[in-house]
């Protein structure tokens, strides 16, 4: 299967799960702020776009796979919310400057050489509105797959996929035009297995 096939099916048979920590904690820190738009990056088929818009948030969500966007209009419409949801490349994300309170990015920005990911990020940047926030998490240099498979760039290993494993001063440079409210190593189990990520949060200013 190549990588365009895995990412367009890989969502067909998945079980939805409930949304993730990572997705609470977030909202945790901006529900007493008056924000009102947010922008789930990566979405998948979506536990964590029908959480926020559950939570009364104007929801827009992108991912590269088909059937992971499918399941989201699916459930979206299964569960009375309404998701602008968006079937594009992250690379390709073409949505007008200032015009997010909140990006979130679950494990969606560690597939992209250096290069692209400096491109993306200054893409997010622009498209946060100001006084914003950003809410960040990626695999980590730490993670038990970091090393697996063949080496095709610095902290970049291809096994099935690709993966490029973060570093804190690695994400800290990618969010050298925000404002950096925190970045931590943090841990958590997935599909049985623990794996390690840096997550991160920032504000434009």
């Amino acid at each position: 299967m190549s990588e365009e096939e895995y990412w367009k099916t890989k969502w067909d048979k998945r079980e939805v799960e409930e949304a993730n920590d990572f997705a609470r904690r977030s909202f945790s820190q901006i529900k007493d702020k008056n924000f009102k738009t947010l922008l789930d990056l990566g979405c998948g088929e979506g536990r964590d776009s029908l959480f926020f818009a559950n939570e009364g948030l104007n929801v827009t969500s992108v991912d590269f796979s088909e059937s992971g966007i499918k399941k989201l209009n699916e459930l979206g419409k299964e569960k009375g919310l309404k998701i602008n949801a968006i079937q594009t490349d992250i690379r390709k994300i073409n949505l007008p400057d200032n015009s997010f309170d909140v990006i979130y990015a679950h494990l969606s920005l560690h597939y992209f050489n250096d290069e692209i990911t400096t491109q993306i990020f200054e893409k997010l940047f622009r498209i946060l509105k100001k006084d914003g926030v950003i809410f960040i998490k990626c695999k980590s240099i730490e993670d038990a797959l970091y090393g697996q498979g063949e080496k095709v760039g610095e902290d970049m290993y291809k096994q099935g996929h690709l993966r490029h494993f973060f570093s804190e001063d690695y994400i800290k440079e990618k969010l050298s035009n925000f404002k950096i409210l925190e970045a931590k190593k943090t841990s958590s189990v997935y599909h049985q297995y623990e794996s390690n990520f840096i997550e991160a949060v920032g504000t434009k200013t």
